[in-house]
């Protein structure tokens, strides 16, 4: 029998960081096709303290993400071509090991360590060293349980129950060509054993149900969508002729929230590129007002708190806009 966590949603309080979404973009002579580590580390520092309110790194890290073992799963779909960036997984690292991480305490994970390999990502098991794992890895697989929340009953990764203590999510933003928008919800599909079941109804309900599993809801601690090159249509894959180089990442410990202004850039990016909205061609994102009636956080843009920031060369910050 699964374990249905959904009646109890009423006890899942938000952390006074919720409904806060940073946009940090890299502003240059022209948008960027890729950020170096560096570049990435300036981003991610100026979001994620803006998110935490707190003028030192260390501190937001610390307010943020708590103490133990640190999951970061990634999306290597796409292979080299559109996966997470592996300097935006290197400058994050650093990050967490600046705040006092050990670095063997941080593991970089998704569905198959194949996808990894081919996404540019070291493979380390080992006990010395940032972790690089796959759930098809040795001795890892999926829960034992089956988890249940709605309409969705799934296994979850064990890197995820039984490894570590707390999750960033380092989500793309894509088109999806059944659920419409690809970011931090439908990213954690690559955490769960069976999500070829979920993909009816443009993944509605499912996306807002299985971020509502347990220890998803629970261990997943903050969202980061890369922004960089934005898959404006033809996604979840790599279509070359449909890449917008926006040059940014959305931060924010609300998953549906950053989800949501996500949805807003790509709907802006595929209006400049005079295509049509995702609703008028059959793709509407309706996962998110669903997963907002869950409880999982916040989808009505008029109640969340949007910061935009630009970060030049040098590294200045300035108020940005969306786009």
């Amino acid at each position: 029998m699964g374990k249905n966590y959904l009646s109890a949603k009423s006890k899942y309080v938000y952390n006074k960081y919720m409904s806060k979404v940073v946009v940090v973009k890299y502003i240059n002579s022209a948008s960027p096709e890729s950020l170096t580590k560096v570049q990435y580390g300036q981003l991610l520092s100026a979001g994620i303290r803006s998110v935490a309110g707190a003028k030192d790194i260390n501190a937001a890290v610390r307010g943020l993400i708590p103490d133990g073992v640190v999951g970061m799963k990634v999306n290597c779909l796409a292979r080299k071509a559109n996966s997470t960036p592996v300097k935006l997984v290197e400058a994050m690292t650093q990050i967490l090991t600046d705040a006092g991480r050990d670095d063997n305490d941080i593991v970089v994970w998704e569905r198959t360590s194949r996808e990894m390999k081919m996404a540019g990502f070291p493979l380390n098991a080992a006990s010395s060293g940032c972790r690089f794992m796959g759930t098809d890895a040795n001795a890892v697989g999926y829960s034992d349980d089956i988890y249940t929340s709605g309409e969705v009953n799934s296994r979850v990764s064990s890197i995820l129950t039984d490894v570590v203590d707390s999750n960033i999510n380092l989500a793309l933003l894509k088109d999806h060509s059944i659920a419409g928008l690809s970011a931090g919800l439908k990213n954690m599909y690559g955490a769960i054993h069976n999500p070829n079941k979920y993909h009816d109804n443009n993944c509605d309900p499912f996306c807002a149900d299985v971020s509502m599993l347990e220890p998803l809801r629970s261990k997943n601690r903050l969202t980061i969508i890369d922004a960089v090159r934005v898959q404006y249509d033809g996604g979840p894959g790599f279509v070359s002729q449909y890449i917008h180089n926006y040059g940014g990442l959305i931060i924010s410990a609300d998953p549906v929230a950053a989800d949501r202004i996500g949805l807003e850039i790509l709907e802006r990016i595929r209006k400049r590129h005079e295509m049509r909205p995702l609703r008028e061609v059959g793709r509407q994102v309706t996962y998110l007002d669903t997963a907002a009636k869950r409880g999982l956080g916040v989808a009505d843009m008029s109640a969340i708190a949007l910061e935009v920031i630009n970060v030049n060369a040098g590294g200045r910050l300035s108020a940005g806009e969306l786009i």
